[in-house]
């Protein structure tokens, strides 16, 4: 057997395949949305509801929540909240609005994490993820952390532009030095399990303020859950066209206002970094230079994982 080859260049950059995207990925399986803190009732910034919209269907959680160690399901309503519930202004008329829409499959993990499903009768959540998730998040307390901050921003380029950066770290000890200081990059590496991955590094000396390994869980499509430095950030890269994406990332932080700002100010310089390197990779695959390539087996073991999975829902019949 050869090497393994990547994506054509074209499934990069045209809007048309993220219509066949979202029939055979985005709608199938299950999503990972959030930890359940983000949607704890009367936060500080005044929302009310999250909306949310992967790529297509969109839909909306309320933020209702008044104890998340009570909460063992959610409820997602299909639609944009806006066209349902402004004129909702009390409980009474908030409930009868929310009778009548449909209701998006939802999971909640015991340790605090939501999934979504577009699919009518979805495949049971363990067995989707090969019964290998429980392992790595079944002793973590993901409610112990509330949000922070949420960001959302437009970027030029695709979402597996992002996300074949995002599997693997060639790159990092070059461009991302805060985080290449803080972790062994010569000793990084992608554990890939079924629809997600686990990736690893080894903490240095370099950085008093990162102690730990941390916990780094790719979900397949777009996806991640990140918990180092004391703090625990998640995005979800949501496709709008084949060469621009919308990133929304949501921070939790359990301490002080100032340790929170180390933390977002170091989580932040690595995906401010991502977006320059990004947005330069999607203008050389527009320019039509490039086509196919190989990939290496080891050194690109996530990107090679994530692009079959792609390839695969894909070419399906």
């Amino acid at each position: 057997m050869g090497l393994p080859v990547t994506l054509p260049a074209s499934w990069y950059t045209s809007d048309q395949f993220l219509k066949v995207a979202q029939e055979k990925i985005f709608d199938k399986g299950w999503q990972f949305i959030s930890p359940i803190t983000r949607f704890v009732k009367d936060q500080e910034d005044g929302e009310k509801y999250c909306q949310f919209n992967l790529l297509g269907n969109p839909f909306f959680v309320v933020d209702d929540i008044e104890d998340v160690y009570k909460v063992t399901k959610i409820d997602a309503y299909y639609g944009k909240y806006e066209d349902y519930l402004t004129g909702a202004e009390t409980e009474e008329q908030l409930h009868h609005v929310l009778q009548t829409l449909k209701k998006v499959n939802t999971h909640v993990t015991p340790s605090g994490l939501l999934f979504a499903s577009h699919q009518t009768t979805p495949p049971d959540f363990n067995e989707y993820y090969g019964n290998q998730l429980e392992q790595f998040i079944g002793d973590k307390d993901f409610r112990a952390r509330p949000i922070r901050r949420k960001l959302v921003y437009e970027c030029d380029y695709g979402f597996m532009t992002f996300i074949d950066g995002y599997q693997e770290c060639l790159h990092c000890t070059y461009t991302h030095p805060g985080l290449a200081k803080a972790f062994a990059m010569d000793f990084y590496k992608v554990e890939t399990y079924t629809n997600f991955c686990r990736h690893l590094a080894e903490t240095t000396n370099g950085d008093p303020s990162v102690t730990e390994p941390g916990l780094f869980l790719y979900f397949f499509p777009t996806c991640s859950l990140n918990c180092y430095a004391g703090g625990m950030g998640i995005f979800r890269c949501c496709p709008l066209t084949g060469s621009k994406c919308r990133m929304e990332f949501d921070y939790f932080f359990d301490g002080s206002d100032e340790d929170f700002e180390k933390y977002f100010n170091f989580a932040r310089q690595v995906a401010v970094e991502d977006i320059e390197l990004c947005e330069s990779c999607q203008t050389n695959l527009e320019c039509g230079m490039y086509q196919v390539g190989t990939l290496n087996p080891e050194n690109e073991r996530g990107v090679v994982y994530y692009q079959q999975l792609i390839k695969d829902r894909i070419t399906v019949a």
